[in-house]
């Protein structure tokens, strides 16, 4: 049996379980790569989110609504109906579109694109091994100090604000109402500007 064929425009292309048995050793590799530790591309990144959002397209961006549609085999103007949900994917500041995004928000809202699905037990793979690749990357960011625990960030806070109640107090409770005593609204309203400030800089400072 042959393992490729000519399409209308004289192209060779794959036999469909030819192509699927090499995007399947394919994303083995990608297996390997993110169980060595290893950093994953743009494309393969790319093609992992697709599979988790329960396609086999590996586009990672497409340039434009028409190209988007084509890949999520919807038309134009399905796609433009789509765009005013709320939550839908918007374009990258570069003005491409993200198709992952796009296929995930097709997968949660139970909308219906062209394109079959794959199977649930492929989906769910390509998912588990996108959280092992998200949770390692997250990992890297708060050695390199990118990322900060949320117990810390709570811990400082706390006593940030613990300090600024107890500079207010002292401002307000202790030192200004000898200060403010016999002062008109104008020298009121300036004191107590004096005083914010000055317990801003010591929370800057500290």
């Amino acid at each position: 049996m042959s393992k490729s064929r000519t399409n209308d425009e004289g192209r060779q292309v794959l036999d469909p379980e030819v192509a699927g048995k090499i995007l399947d050793a394919d994303f083995q590799n990608v297996v390997k790569k993110v169980a060595a530790g290893k950093p994953l591309t743009v494309a393969e990144r790319s093609r992992i989110e697709s599979l988790a959002a329960g396609s086999s397209e590996s586009l990672a961006y497409a340039k434009t609504l028409v190209e988007l549609a084509a890949v999520l085999g919807v038309t134009r103007r399905t796609l433009t109906t789509w765009q005013k949900m709320e939550g839908s994917p918007k374009p990258l500041s570069n003005g491409l579109w993200p198709v992952a995004d796009w296929r995930e928000f097709v997968r949660v809202r139970g909308l219906k694109a062209g394109k079959v699905p794959l199977g649930n037990e492929e989906a769910l793979k390509a998912r588990k091994l996108l959280a092992e690749v998200e949770e390692r990357e997250l990992r890297i960011a708060v050695k390199k100090g990118e990322y900060v625990p949320l117990h810390q960030v709570r811990t400082e806070w706390i006593g940030l604000v613990a300090q600024a109640t107890s500079i207010l107090r002292a401002k307000f409770e202790n030192e200004l109402p000898p200060i403010l005593s016999g002062l008109d609204a104008t020298g009121i309203q300036k004191e107590c500007r004096k005083a914010i400030d000055e317990v801003l800089r010591c929370l800057h400072e500290s």
